[in-house]
């Protein structure tokens, strides 16, 4: 344990907000709990669905945290708000906030990851502006294998992913996301587990560290969700441990990302497809970040307290 003191910095710790209000306070309140078991006495801030700011049950702002604060742990998902512009002026880093600064869409990021000769899914994106073609759906149908998988360009909370058996869905799914104005992402749906690995930048002394990766089983040949069974790879040989450092952090440097990231990767065909890069992982205990964290002995707080000791040493 470390040691609290007066020499331990203060932290803020944002949760709530607009976008997953629940989910933020959910995994806010498990980064406070670690800090604390550290030794610190982060301070817990609520904004609400409105954007009003409370700590301590009394009402507060950005300016004053921020002010108060060293070091500001964000989980609240948003983006584009004016306290991040604020932070930036007043050089306020915002810890697990760096995906604000990451404007690729999904095929953004295949399309750079291509250039690069990383192995990724063959796609089409539907774009909510152009009109349908009734086409589209046969063509679609026709050239890839089912069960499709149609996700939004961009993640959205309002429009999940979903896996397409049947065509009158295929239709339907596409029609129905087109209309609310949504770009789709489409592609044939591989059954193989995910392997997710997590990159932890500065820690343990190291630039971009890759702990081992976490496996992720599929219920019932589903997408992978919060119910899913996560498992550890402890056992891996070192050759596959190396190489999965590799393509992780080639991955990471081509996209030029700078905060925590998760990387999730398919075996396919004797080869290893990268399906999906997370700049914003959940920072809950069940999650496949933090099981991968947790493979390393350590946990948000311990992450958190090495970003504040580097921070010092500069």
């Amino acid at each position: 344990m470390i040691k609290g003191s007066r020499s331990l910095p203060d932290i803020a710790v944002l949760r709530g907000g607009k976008k997953e209000f629940k989910q933020s306070l959910a995994e806010g309140a498990e980064v406070l709990t670690s800090l604390t078991k550290l030794g610190y006495q982060p301070l817990d801030v609520l904004i609400d669905g409105e954007g009003n700011w409370t700590c301590k049950g009394k009402p507060t702002d950005a300016h004053m945290i921020f002010t108060t604060a060293h070091t500001v742990v964000d989980t609240t998902r948003t983006k584009g708000e004016k306290y991040h512009e604020l932070a930036k002026k007043m050089n306020v880093p915002l810890l697990f906030s760096q995906a604000h600064d990451v404007h690729l869409d999904r095929e953004d990021m295949y399309k750079i990851l291509r250039q690069q000769g990383v192995k990724v899914p063959d796609t089409v994106v539907v774009r909510a502006k152009a009109p349908l073609k009734d086409s589209l759906f046969r063509d679609l149908w026709s050239k890839y294998h089912t069960p499709l998988l149609v996700r939004p360009l961009k993640r959205n909370d309002e429009a999940p992913s979903r896996l397409i058996k049947l065509f009158s869905d295929l239709e339907k799914t596409i029609r129905d996301y087109h209309r609310k104005g949504i770009d789709m992402h489409i592609m044939t749906y591989r059954k193989a587990p995910t392997l997710s690995i997590a990159l932890l930048p500065n820690f343990r002394n190291q630039s971009l560290y890759v702990p081992v990766w976490v496996e992720t089983f599929n219920i019932e040949n589903e997408i992978p969700n919060r119910d899913s069974i996560v498992r550890a790879h402890l056992q891996a040989p070192q050759d596959k441990k190396n190489a999965m450092k590799d393509l992780a952090t080639k991955v990471y440097k081509a996209l030029d990302l700078s905060g925590p990231a998760t990387v999730d990767v398919i075996h396919y065909n004797n080869e290893h497809v990268v399906v999906n890069v997370d700049t914003s992982p959940s920072l809950r205990k069940d999650g496949r970040f933090m099981q991968a964290l947790e493979t390393t002995g350590a946990d948000a707080g311990h992450y958190i307290h090495s970003h504040i000791q580097n921070e010092f040493e500069k």
